[in-house]
């Protein structure tokens, strides 16, 4: 999965989609809020909806927008989980598209609404209290790897094979995820904080002293 992550630099993809509204469609909120009920009651993760997102072909993840993205990737989890089957799945969304109108079920329980409630405010904290030994220091030079294709990455593209300078090594450690096969950064490590110059990153702009910065899991950098 590296073509449709982090498009810097990246041409010919056609204009840029700049809607505003968060939410386009009724049911892309009703989305949000099973996709957040989820998250709230331990069900999946952030990991397991991008995954699944970004399993697409890439043309179809260009062409779709955002929600329906999530859609196609909480189905595929909730059937490969077996919370629902590819018979029932199809036939509720049948239904549904031929009355529009009928009534929902309602799956109301105060102890899923208190533990929702609860994530709103604490989120996924990816920190971990453990011990690790930075290999990197401030001022060091570094290279950005460009790891093989995963599942799921942080990586940003326009930076694989970049070198830069690290600015800040963060304290402690930290993850993405430990339990969805990512390209290394299921294991708690330190991250840094890398400096590039512009011009090194992109050689046909004017070279105005312009920098950018960009958080790096330690697994994606190498001595330069």
């Amino acid at each position: 999965m590296k073509v449709q992550h982090y498009l810097g630099g990246i041409e010919n993809l056609g204009p840029v989609d700049v809607e505003k509204r968060v939410f386009v469609e009724p049911w892309e909120a009703q989305l949000f809020a099973v996709h957040t009920t989820m998250m709230g009651t331990g069900i999946w993760a952030w990991p397991d909806l991008r995954v699944l997102a970004e399993s697409m072909n890439p043309l179809d993840y260009f062409k779709y927008r955002y929600y329906i993205k999530w859609l196609g990737g909480m189905c595929k989890f909730l059937v490969s989980r077996n919370y629902i089957s590819d018979k029932e799945l199809e036939e509720k969304t049948k239904y549904y598209l031929d009355n529009p109108e009928a009534k929902q079920p309602n799956a109301g329980d105060n102890d899923v609404t208190e533990k929702v409630i609860e994530y709103f405010y604490t989120g996924s904290n990816p920190y971990r209290d453990v011990a690790v030994n930075p290999i990197f220091k401030t001022g060091d030079t570094v290279r950005v790897k460009d790891m093989p294709p995963a599942a799921h990455t942080r990586l940003p593209g326009y930076l694989r094979n970049r070198t830069g300078i690290v600015e800040t090594v963060y304290k402690g450690a930290y993850l993405y995820a430990d339990n969805v096969p990512t390209d290394g950064i299921c294991t708690a490590q330190p991250v840094y904080l890398v400096k590039f110059k512009t011009r090194d990153l992109w050689d046909d702009i004017p070279d105005k002293g312009d920098v950018l910065y960009n958080d790096f899991f330690e697994v994606y950098l190498e001595a330069a």
